[in-house]
């Protein structure tokens, strides 16, 4: 007989998670397992799975890793290199199921505490976390995320501000040629160096080509790489991930070369048009940190809802690192400056895991 409650995650139980991370609304590439043997293979970090099982159902999911840094100290995340995370709580629980299950929640972190040693939880999530949940966890409010609804209402020509019409008439004057790569040759090949460069201009550490390549292999049949060549050079890449009901972009590489052609713009154009006509709900442009992202993501027609990280135990909330900080700017400068390409990939291996982003 199943066990009910929450219970540890087994690998019998894959199947059945992953259906349902996709049947949920903000079920999203960190949620899957294919996620999980990534970040344990690849950055070697410990996962903390837990379900929650009542009547032979899945009713809840949490995933998270043990983490260790220099900054933030010992703790649990939900999920490391990944913008969200969190429980997952079946939409067709009230909201008085939720915290009743919620309430069981503390629990799960006392067991987990034996699998490995860590001062607190951080849950990087969506609004999925019920009203009435203070009590156990505290909302440190940081920013929000846009979604643009795919309804059969949308004209997206019409959606889309002139500033984007105009930027796809001048991506198309230029025949700039759409290709979609499915194959791990592509990610190596074409897609890895884009992104080593745009890093690096960026002055932003990159994940390791491994941990591309990993995701590729564990989720192959979710990832869709959109890339746009002109005059037989490719110019720009996007990457997204096609979960449930949403496609989550994660990454956009390009040349700046060639920024005059407008290729990321007609890259997000083409992509959003592939979800529409695949059937997805929403398009997901992720978070929006400062003014220039608000902006470009505001002149897609993107609705903008709260994002937050939520804190185990309610009074362990660390000071967060801010990227539009003075320290934070000196280190992107300096590297930028000093980390040569050839490098960059390994070094940002390490600062990827010492941050967990």
């Amino acid at each position: 007989m199943e066990k009910e409650g929450w219970v540890q995650y087994e690998d019998d139980v894959e199947i059945v998670w992953d259906h349902f991370v996709e049947a949920h609304p903000h079920g999203r590439l960190s949620h899957l397992i294919g996620f999980k043997k990534t970040v344990a293979s690849v950055y070697g970090l410990k996962p903390n799975y837990w379900l929650y099982r009542k009547t032979g159902r899945i009713l809840a999911v949490f995933p998270s890793f043990f983490h260790r840094g220099l900054i933030y100290g010992r703790r649990l995340v939900s999920q490391p290199f990944s913008e969200y995370g969190g429980l997952l709580f079946s939409p067709e629980l009230k909201t008085s199921e939720k915290l009743l299950i919620l309430n069981e929640f503390p629990k799960v972190i006392e067991s987990s505490q034996k699998r490995g040693c860590f001062d607190y939880l951080e849950l990087r999530c969506f609004s999925d976390i019920p009203v009435g949940s203070e009590r156990i966890l505290r909302k440190k409010c940081l920013y929000a995320y846009g979604i643009l609804d795919l309804g059969e209402e949308l004209n997206l020509w019409r959606a889309v501000d002139s500033s984007v019409r105009k930027n796809l008439r001048r991506a198309r004057s230029y025949e700039l040629a759409l290709e979609e790569a499915k194959d791990r040759l592509a990610l190596e090949g074409i897609f890895y160096p884009l992104y080593l460069q745009t890093l690096k201009r960026l002055g932003s550490p990159p994940h390791p080509l491994l941990y591309f390549l990993s995701l590729h292999e564990n989720l192959k049949e979710k990832m869709k790489l959109f890339l746009a060549r002109w005059d037989g050079a490719y110019v720009s890449a996007l990457l997204g991930w096609a979960v449930g009901k949403s496609v989550h972009i994660t990454d956009i590489a390009s040349n700046e070369k060639f920024f005059h052609l407008r290729a990321n713009d007609f890259l997000h154009f083409e992509l959003i048009q592939w979800a529409r006509a695949h059937g997805f709900q929403y398009f997901d442009f992720g978070p929006i940190r400062y003014r220039g992202q608000r902006q470009y993501k505001k002149k897609w027609g993107v609705k903008q809802f709260e994002y937050a990280y939520y804190y185990y135990p309610p009074e362990k909330i660390p000071r967060l690192l801010s990227d539009r900080s003075l320290a934070a700017r000196v280190a992107s400068a300096c590297w930028k400056i000093l980390i040569p390409t050839c490098l960059a990939s390994r070094i940002g291996k390490y600062l990827r895991k010492e941050l967990s982003l």
